[in-house]
């Protein structure tokens, strides 16, 4: 249902530039499909309204749906470069590029917007541990514990047989092995979550 007042973005089409071999993969799909939700750019301009990075308030959700991997560098890179696309086209620019966020979130900075025309300014501090343990906590979902339950060994790393092991259990059978472990993990996580009953992890 589109929310009244919102820019129905539904055919926004994403431009990756440097970000199309990760864009081009089901994980790129769905982040920006995710982006591009009415909820998603309210919070946007919610959080522009604010003076605050764009990005940030869609950090809990992100974690949620795809998993603390989604912390990886490029692909808050291609993130931030999703929401330079949609804000521009909602008719907001980039007020600050490089804005430092002083909150717990899985970004440690991100681009501020404004309408044009607009001026203001103000900072923080946040250390890496705080945001490292703010990024686990909220990326534990039902979902992502159970995952990681079955995929991660003792120490905590990602044991990619396993992932495929379980992967085919639900069916899946594709691989992705030309992306990084933590860009599988959150691939066959999205194709996971579609075919895993949510009664198999609704108790984790």
């Amino acid at each position: 249902m589109q929310l009244r007042g919102v820019p129905d973005l539904k055919g926004l089409e994403y431009q990756p530039q440097n970000f199309r071999d990760l864009y081009e993969t089901e994980l790129g799909q769905e982040i920006w499909n995710f982006m591009k939700r009415p909820e998603n750019v309210v919070r946007m301009e919610t959080a522009t309204f604010l003076e605050r990075a764009a990005v940030e308030p869609l950090a809990p959700g992100l974690l949620t749906e795809f998993g603390p991997d989604v912390g990886e560098d490029r692909i808050k890179q291609m993130i931030g470069h999703m929401a330079r696309q949609i804000m521009e086209a909602i008719g907001y620019e980039i007020e600050r590029p490089g804005l430092r966020i002083t909150r717990e979130s899985l970004f440690s900075s991100a681009a501020r917007y404004r309408k044009p025309g607009d001026d203001r300014d103000r900072s923080m501090k946040i250390t890496r541990e705080q945001r490292e343990a703010w990024k686990q906590k909220t990326a534990s979902s039902p979902f992502n514990r159970w995952l990681d339950r079955k995929v991660k060994q003792p120490g905590g790393s990602l044991d990619l047989d396993q992932l495929y092991a379980v992967a085919r259990q639900y069916g899946i059978e594709k691989r992705y092995d030309h992306l990084n472990p933590g860009q599988q993990r959150m691939t066959i996580g999205i194709m996971l979550r579609k075919a895993v009953p949510e009664a198999d992890y609704a108790d984790a």
